[in-house]
């Protein structure tokens, strides 16, 4: 039995040695855009922002939309923020009432400093936490918050009740 496992690890080990195809366009070789953004991606989760600007300094083939995301995940873990959750940012910021036309750093700034405990307004039906808070010009951000990530957010123009925004 032992040396039949010993073997199925052999065979495991070699698989993973053989070369594979992989395109050449951010194909997270060495160097590659996902390799870069993986590294950086990396930096932030082990707090080590100095190193995770370093990186996204050095890194070559990036947006500038890419470079401003990345940028703004490291102030952001930096300063102890939620991050957002990426699937979620195109939902985010669209053009429709009551979400965030563009994503800005102003916008995601405001978004993010409303998950606080002071803005907690309580607990969703389907489980997700959520903040609210009234800017001085009487628009409301609202944000919600399900396992550690932002997963919704936006403004609106009038403020909605807290019990419109727990359903």
């Amino acid at each position: 039995m032992r040396n039949s496992l010993s073997t199925a690890l052999l065979l495991v080990s070699l698989a993973a040695c053989v070369p594979r195809y992989a395109p050449l366009e951010g194909s997270g070789g060495p160097g590659g855009l996902d390799t870069i953004r993986a590294k950086i991606l990396l930096a932030i989760a082990a707090r080590d922002y100095e190193h995770a600007r370093d990186l996204l300094e050095l890194a070559e083939g990036f947006s500038q939309t890419e470079r401003d995301r990345l940028g703004w995940m490291i102030e952001a873990a930096e300063r102890r923020l939620v991050p957002f959750l990426e699937q979620a940012l195109p939902h985010i910021f669209k053009p429709d009432p009551g979400h965030f036309a563009e994503d800005t750093a102003e916008a995601r700034e405001l978004i993010q400093t409303t998950v606080t405990d002071a803005y907690f307004v309580g607990k969703s039906e389907v489980g997700n936490l959520v903040y609210a808070r009234l800017l001085e010009t009487g628009k409301q951000i609202w944000v919600f918050v399900r396992n550690g990530t932002i997963r919704d957010a936006g403004c609106n123009d009038m403020p909605w009740p807290v019990q419109d925004l727990l359903q």
